[in-house]
């Protein structure tokens, strides 16, 4: 893909979605950004289908990062809308530019690396087989099963399975970094379990470097090539931190403040490698721990 044109982008307002909008535009490129749950110009809505066409015309490719938080208690309601904005919408896109007369040369939606599962003794690669053993598990195969459309339309299409995003302005990084920076940051649930995770800037090139790969489609694991479990995460934080981190937070904390949402995400236990992003020549800035954090603390 040339490095001009215009873009589409759902989601532009979260931390994610403004990294990429700024790095998109530094690079040339026209951003448009989507206005989730607006049924007007320039708007997309997920419970309705609407879709402002018009906002999408001319568009080179579309990036699809809007979604319900999954970061809050789930509640049979909160559930149904975690599920229902990530189909619904993407279903909604993907249809949408599969109708353009002139349609994107790719469309990238965010998935996440629980279409693995939540809990695997093997690492897994974009040639692990997915699992529907948990309820992110469904949500990320519906959320990819809802862009076929988009790849029937002969758009190519990329499931970003993402990882623990690391950014100390969103995420799960920023609810850590108090308590870290205080010293009283530990490893949680025993701290064995495996983490996957991005640094943000590296997610932002990753999605970049997507856009403008053309051998890229279907699944790309959006996360570093050095998974971490639970203790190696603290340590690594809280020696960048310049603080101690060894005071744990047992699982059945987690479960009792988060319920179902900690169990699948904050004790969850996935080992995902990058191999499709590896294989394809992708450099990542940032390949472990103490890198991520000079990286995305820095300043």
């Amino acid at each position: 893909m040339e490095t001009s044109g215009k873009i589409a982008v759902t989601g532009a307002s979260g931390f994610v979605g403004r990294a990429l909008c700024l790095r998109l535009r530094g690079l040339g490129y026209e951003v448009v950004a989507l206005r989730s749950r607006h049924a007007g110009p320039g708007g997309f809505d997920a419970d309705t289908g609407y879709v402002d066409l018009a906002a999408l015309q001319g568009a080179r490719a579309i990036v699809h990062l809007a979604g319900e938080p999954i970061a809050q208690r789930w509640s049979e309601a909160a559930k149904g809308r975690i599920l229902a904005s990530r189909r619904d919408g993407t279903r909604a896109l993907a249809r949408a530019a599969a109708a353009l007369d002139r349609r994107p040369e790719a469309f990238i939606a965010m998935s996440g690396i629980n279409r693995y599962g939540t809990r695997r003794v093997e690492p897994c690669d974009e040639s692990s087989s997915p699992r529907t053993d948990s309820f992110l598990a469904e949500v990320t195969a519906a959320w990819e099963e809802a862009a076929v459309p988009a790849a029937e339309a002969g758009i190519r299409t990329v499931f970003l399975r993402t990882g623990m995003v690391l950014a100390p302005e969103g995420g799960a990084l920023k609810k850590m970094l108090p308590a870290f920076r205080l010293g009283l940051g530990g490893p949680i649930g025993g701290g064995r379990q495996r983490v996957s995770w991005i640094a943000l800037p590296d997610l932002v090139e990753l999605i970049v470097w997507s856009l403008r790969t053309p051998a890229i489609a279907g699944p790309l694991n959006a996360v570093a090539p050095r998974p971490a479990t639970q203790g190696e995460f603290a340590r690594a934080l809280g020696a960048a931190l310049g603080r101690p981190a060894f005071l744990p937070l047992p699982s059945w904390v987690i479960s009792l403040l988060f319920g179902q949402m900690g169990r699948e995400t904050v004790l969850g236990d996935l080992e995902v490698r990058p191999q499709v992003a590896l294989s394809h020549g992708f450099r990542f800035a940032a390949a472990d721990l103490p890198a991520a954090f000079r990286l995305v603390l820095r300043g």
